[in-house]
């Protein structure tokens, strides 16, 4: 039997085998570790991700089920359980459908943004600052932190734009594709508003509320921004190693290639090549930068503006109003845990898709000046931003329901009364966030390593802990996900920075490898692990940063030397 078909049968057998082994658990030993491990196992196994979260809410079920349910009917049951109340449930809340509102919608605004030209505007503009190769790499990592609001659209916008500029003046594919690569998913992770942040929000607001911890799903994820050391300290690493001209390792040789010896390329490597199909653009439209920036400002605006208008009644804002600036960093705290944030995202997305659409509207032809975009066809291209979205959104819906099953099955219970007397507290951030990156290496993808760890290790890190505890736990799983997924060969973000780039795909993992480990170690170090026992998280980020400094001056090379 070839692989592939064997592969498939994986996820059936599985379920037949559950069946077997779980009939009469009716407990919450040992045993509630069981789904999320099968997940992770199904899903680097088989590839199949979707399956393996299926099979883990299933698996649950048997679990928690009475044990006075009899064998024949527990099957039922259990579908019954995995289908009603983990998985439709949650949906019935007004939080989860808000956000899932907000992401679709703001999703749809990138699609319809990208074919009225706004992101090939931004391309643009930059392209006009590179007259060398410093300055080339420069406009590429500036136009990567420009269009933050996807990491798709930032991958295939940056590539194809970049990659001519970048062979004439002599930088390698595979300096491109990690410039690509890592102006990606990092940015896109902690921009406070991108087609991420709904997904983060979602599962970050699901587990506070669970808790009763009064902080909401927006407040923790600007709590943690401080502490997202491996997403920031890459950003860092590259601008900084652009800026002195500084690479070492694989790196630094296919510098040397390219710009010595005019090769772009290693004579055999055998470059990824594909369309931008996820970028849709209308090429008969010029490309200006306001038609990106308009809309993605409204949305931020609209974001703030009504968090402090929906907030501004409750006790806790007029008391803080009272006692703090306006633009205090306690008045906002106040605001963002008491306003209905997803309400608000969900609205303030709407509008931005609005002012894109009538933006998209005015857009005329270079050839006769009509306006080729009509309205049902930005429409379409609206939707159909969303439906090709659909999995990602199936991935967040499925994160909500794995939560429910972790309580069911009292998963974060026995792993407290595992480790609270076994593992201290402090050195939890620092093995959840070597956890999620190797759950996030092993099946190539953030998003699901996140809907994974988040619903299980923040109840822990409350209980072992506090809020503060909680914060570190959250950047953790959220940074170790990226960086696993960043180096990660089967990642989507990693082949398709391959692809934009037109590089061959193992050149490119293996050049970026080593820039990420050394940035995954010093946030590692003097990030998750320093700042839980020394100093606070902006020290730590401090340290970090001047760690990566010496690092490029001790170590790195010029290449053209």
């Amino acid at each position: 039997m070839p692989l592939t078909s064997a592969r498939i049968l994986i996820p059936p057998v599985a379920a037949a085998l559950l069946c077997a082994i779980l009939p009469e658990r009716g407990g919450t030993d040992g045993w509630s570790l069981f789904p999320p491990i099968l997940a992770i196992v199904i899903a680097v196994v088989s590839g199949r991700l979707v399956w393996g979260l299926c099979l883990a809410l299933f698996s649950g079920a048997l679990i928690a089920l009475p044990a006075e349910v009899p064998f024949y009917v527990r099957p039922l049951h259990a579908l019954h359980m995995a289908a009603v109340d983990f998985v439709w449930m949650p949906l019935r809340e007004s939080f989860q459908l808000f956000i899932l509102g907000f992401t679709a919608s703001l999703i749809g605004m990138v699609r319809v943004i990208s074919i009225a030209g706004g992101t090939r505007g931004i391309a643009e503009a930059l392209v006009r600052k590179a007259a060398s190769a410093r300055s080339t790499r420069l406009a590429t990592a500036l136009l990567g932190l420009a269009i933050f609001f996807d990491d798709y659209a930032n991958t295939i916008v940056v590539g194809t734009t970049m990659r001519p500029i970048t062979d004439r003046f002599r930088i390698s594919r595979e300096k491109l594709a990690y410039l690509i690569d890592s102006t990606a998913a990092p940015v896109a992770g902690v921009a406070i508003i991108s087609t991420w942040i709904g997904f983060e929000v979602g599962l970050f607001g699901d587990a506070m509320e669970s808790l009763g911890t009064g902080v909401s799903g927006y407040e923790l994820f600007f709590r943690a921004l401080p502490a997202r050391f491996y997403c920031l300290l890459t950003l860092f690493f590259l601008l900084v190693s652009t800026l002195m001209r500084r690479d070492y390792g694989p790196m630094l040789r296919a510098e040397r290639r390219a710009s010595q010896y005019n090769q772009p390329l290693a004579p055999d490597a055998r470059p990824m090549t594909g369309d931008a199909h996820r970028v849709p653009e209308h090429r008969d439209i010029a490309g200006h930068w306001g038609i990106a920036v308009l809309p993605v400002g409204l949305v931020i605006l609209g974001v703030l503006t009504g968090m402090h208008w929906d907030a501004r009644g409750t006790e806790a804002v007029i008391a803080a109003r009272g006692e703090n600036a306006l633009f205090s960093r306690t008045y906002w705290t106040a605001v963002f845990s008491n306003a209905d944030g997803a309400k608000v995202m969900f609205l303030s997305s709407l509008a931005g898709s609005g002012l894109a659409f009538i933006l998209a509207r005015t857009r005329r032809s270079l050839r006769d000046g009509s306006h080729p975009l009509k309205m049902p066809t930005i429409l379409r291209t609206w939707t159909s931003g969303i439906t090709g979205f659909s999995y990602a959104l199936l991935i967040l819906v499925l994160a909500w329901a794995i939560k429910e099953m972790c309580q069911a099955v009292h998963t974060s219970d026995y792993l407290i009364g595992a480790l609270e007397n076994v593992l201290d507290p402090r050195f939890l951030p620092l093995i959840v966030f070597g956890l999620a990156a190797t759950v996030a290496f092993s099946i190539g993808t953030s998003w699901t390593t996140m809907a994974l760890l988040l619903p299980t290790m923040l109840p822990v890190a409350y209980q072992m802990g506090d809020i503060t505890l909680v914060v570190l736990v959250a950047a953790a799983v959220l940074d170790g996900a990226i960086f696993g997924d960043h180096c990660s060969p089967i990642s989507d973000t990693t082949v398709l920075s391959s692809i934009a780039a037109s590089c061959d795909h193992i050149a490119h993992v293996r050049t970026q490898a080593p820039y990420a480990i050394t940035t995954m170690l010093v946030a590692a170090i003097f990030g998750y692990l320093g700042s839980t026992l020394f100093y606070s998280t902006s020290v730590g980020l401090g340290l970090g940063m001047i760690v990566v400094v010496a690092t490029l001056a001790l170590v790195g090379r010029d290449p053209d030397r």
